[in-house]
């Protein structure tokens, strides 16, 4: 069924890449085997005048159409998609783009969450199809980034992220919040006090070790079971803690001193310079820059977009421009374009989501 879809639509999708999930939530047809539907007539868009195939499913009678299955479904200017995208992981701000592109501030944060949800979706989804048939080679590395939302000493925030040494691949990344650093003056205090209010009187806390165990289980779910795993990290007890409750006699763990200087020689050069790249390609990490994330959930939404590029998207290096982190971690079989990224829709449904568990 997904075959004679994707055929009906403009615009390729990545090799072997298609959703696993369906948009019809009938429990007699979302994502069966025996899916039937019929043509129902068709429409032609108003933003871009393409002509649309309708679809009517046979069990539940809900349509659908081909543009259902397309990252700029609900969309009116999609010619800015691409352009928004590459402008989100080239240090431009929001309101910069949106002026830049003649849109609304709206039209770009819109984008921001739709891509980001998208690009977390198919790195997920290019995770699973790759499985633990092909055992994972090489070191992993994980540490946290720090930088804040709003008040840099009020609001500070982590963002743990998992990469692949061998391919500098991102695995997984997760944002938190930390408490208040202090000592704080008067002045903050009782600005810190308003926010609190504001949150429904909780006190900020640190959620690193909870971000951080979560990376860590999806290496625990990507790996073989049986065999070793290697991880660098620093020295933090905390790491140490969460990889031995997880892989026990099978870790193989190796610390470095945070003293140490983050040259190349430095064992965990490859995650000190994924981090200088996040700093170098976001706007909102840039350090001391109206730019900053005003809200975590963005922050995410944007780190999302920048791991979907990263991993897929951009040459692992400079001189070579034939592979990327993704083929050479064997996620994804050839180079791919933004337009590929935008192409198939990742659907967010709770039965996507335990179909995901479940296959993980």
């Amino acid at each position: 069924m997904w075959t004679r879809l994707t055929r009906a639509r403009q615009g390729g999708s990545p090799d072997g890449i298609s959703p696993r999930s369906l948009p019809c939530e009938e429990p007699k047809c979302a994502g069966s085997a025996g899916f039937q539907y019929q043509r129902r007539g068709h429409y032609t868009r108003a933003c871009d005048g393409r002509r649309v195939q309708r679809f009517q499913c046979k069990a539940c009678k809900r349509t659908f159409s081909t543009q259902t299955f397309r990252v700029d479904y609900g969309l009116k200017r999609v010619s800015l998609d691409v352009k928004i995208f590459l402008a989100l992981i080239s240090k431009v701000t929001q309101r910069q783009i949106a002026k830049t592109h003649h849109c609304t501030l709206r039209t770009v944060a819109r984008r921001l969450d739709l891509f980001g949800k998208q690009g977390r979706g198919f790195h997920e989804w290019r995770m699973r199809m790759r499985g633990i048939a092909t055992p994972w080679e090489g070191q992993f590395q994980l540490d946290e980034l720090e930088t804040f939302e709003h008040n840099r000493r009020l609001k500070p925030v982590t963002v743990p992220v998992l990469v692949h040494k061998p391919s500098y691949c991102i695995l997984h990344a997760e944002v938190g919040t930390l408490p208040a650093r202090k000592p704080l003056s008067k002045a903050n205090l009782a600005k810190l006090a308003r926010y609190e209010k504001l949150e429904g009187d909780v006190k900020r806390k640190s959620e690193s070790r909870e971000k951080m165990t979560r990376c860590f289980e999806v290496l625990a779910r990507v790996c073989d079971p049986k065999a070793k795993v290697f991880v660098g990290t620093d020295e933090s007890t905390p790491y140490a803690v969460a990889l031995k409750r997880l892989f026990g006699e099978r870790l193989v763990h190796q610390k470095t001193h945070s003293s140490v200087p983050r040259s190349y020689k430095n064992p965990l050069f490859p995650i000190n310079h994924t981090f200088a790249m996040l700093r170098d390609n976001l706007s909102r990490l840039v350090r001391r820059n109206w730019g900053a994330s005003k809200k975590r959930e963005k922050l995410e939404s944007h780190l999302w977009i920048y791991v979907a590029w990263r991993n897929y998207v951009r040459p692992i290096t400079n001189r070579n421009h034939t592979q990327t982190a993704a083929m050479v971690a064997g996620l994804c079989p050839r180079m791919l374009e933004v337009t590929d990224l935008l192409a198939v829709r990742m659907f967010d449904s709770k039965r996507a989501q335990r179909r995901a568990a479940e296959s993980c």
